[in-house]
């Protein structure tokens, strides 16, 4: 068993969680679930399935390019850099908001691994709007360890999300 594996594993059994896990879930189905239309829209009723895993892809691969546009050659592309950041960053907001509404529908266990995954993309955020302040200072080293730290953070979180998908079927119709 992989180490994250071990990790997810261990949030699903953590029994310590389940307070934070409930008020999360409920404070969720309380504002984004009463209302059809929102409850459609966000769940992706429209779609043909949840819209979490289409919307994760704009903040995610803006943040890539900006870091793999950063390692390249910073000096020539600080201003896709910046705007890369930047567009990440207000992605992740209705991003996160989709991811909420995709907690309601949870319980127990896949409940405890959604608010580490919602936890840790929430440092992920912070660690890349950080990233983009000290970009657009001229610290672009600072910037950098930040975003590469971003991006780390942002794989245990991604694999968290997968695990509510593939191992505890969130999100998966019958």
């Amino acid at each position: 068993m992989s180490l994250l594996e071990s990790f997810a594993r261990r949030i699903e059994d953590a029994e310590v969680l389940d307070p934070l896990a409930d008020y999360s879930r409920s404070l969720a189905q309380d504002k984004f679930n009463d209302s059809s239309t929102l409850d459609d829209l966000l769940g992706g009723e429209w779609l043909g399935h949840r819209v979490h895993p289409v919307a994760v892809q704009v903040p995610m691969g803006a943040w890539l390019m900006a870091v793999l546009l950063d390692l390249v050659d910073g000096e020539k592309h600080a201003a896709a850099v910046d705007a890369l950041l930047l567009t990440g960053c207000v992605a992740a907001v209705p991003t996160a908001i989709t991811g909420a509404h995709d907690l309601a529908t949870t319980t127990g266990a896949a409940t405890r691994v959604a608010i580490v995954h919602a936890g840790t993309m929430d440092v992920t955020l912070a660690l890349f709007s950080m990233a983009w302040v000290r970009h657009r200072r001229g610290n672009r080293r600072g910037a950098r360890r930040l975003a590469l730290a971003g991006v780390a953070t942002a794989g245990v979180g991604a694999y968290l999300g997968g695990h509510l998908v593939y191992r505890l079927g969130v999100g998966v119709e019958d």
